[in-house]
């Protein structure tokens, strides 16, 4: 695991794992950075405001924060570095993860420590703290109906067409606003939320492939396979294998 720096540039990898000193040390970078713990507490102060944090909860430093941070350096903790950061995410340094969160901060962990990458997750990832209760609207009313509308209807066709009618936008404002709010085109948000039900469905519950990739809008099992391999390094089956609950 790195140690963090005060490097002002972006690694190629947007996530990382790190550990602490104990000591007290105080940076700030012109990038955003995202501190979650995942086996213990960290001392922290981000523009005056203090917490402990602990697994659980997030910590939010806008770019050019000053931040004070302190840690056993036994523990380790998942940063994300990133040039964009949804507005809702600005507005305070703390937040708390709620469940569907902490699932998928458990598949970044694995993920991460693996070595691998999924184009497009680090948005999902961000996209999805800013969907925090009581943090106020994230999303312009237009692609909140958008974004209901896609988790409701993960098992059907998805295209511009029918999602710029919702937003009452024609195609090209569509995909250009929902890139703004996002961070990633349409189609790959909608991809990686596909991807995070099925490891949701492959883990928690015993449903056949087959009726996993058709709750995912996949109709071809091959197709889907395939689709999860790319994303992921495994394929369903082993996933479920690795993952699932014991028999």
């Amino acid at each position: 695991m790195t140690r963090p720096c005060a490097a002002s540039s972006l690694s190629s990898t947007p996530f990382s794992l790190r550990r602490y000193q104990s000591d007290i040390q105080s940076h700030s970078h012109d990038h955003a950075q995202l501190v979650i713990p995942l086996d213990g507490t960290l001392e922290i102060e981000v523009q005056g405001q203090g917490r402990r944090l602990a697994p659980g909860f997030a910590c939010i430093i806008a770019p050019g924060l000053r931040h004070d941070y302190a840690a056993d350096p036994a523990l380790s903790f998942l940063v994300q570095e990133s040039h964009w950061l949804p507005e809702a995410l600005g507005e305070r340094p703390f937040i708390t993860l709620d469940e569907p969160q902490r699932h998928y901060l458990a598949f970044l962990h694995q993920m991460v420590r693996q070595g691998r990458h999924v184009a497009g997750m680090e948005q999902v990832w961000l996209s999805l703290l800013a969907e925090s209760e009581g943090m106020g609207p994230a999303l312009a009313p237009r692609m909140t109906r958008v974004q209901r509308h896609i988790e409701a209807h993960l098992a059907e066709p998805l295209g511009n067409g029918r999602l710029a009618a919702i937003a009452c936008l024609g195609q090209s404002q569509f995909k250009h606003a929902f890139r703004q709010q996002f961070g990633l085109s349409a189609s790959r948000y909608i991809r990686g939320r596909r991807m995070a039900l099925a490891r949701t469905l492959l883990t928690q519950t015993a449903l056949p492939i087959g009726e996993v990739a058709s709750r995912c809008g996949y109709q071809d099992q091959g197709a889907f396979a395939e689709r999860f391999l790319a994303e992921t390094g495994l394929t369903p089956t082993r996933w479920r294998r690795q993952n699932g609950p014991l028999p």
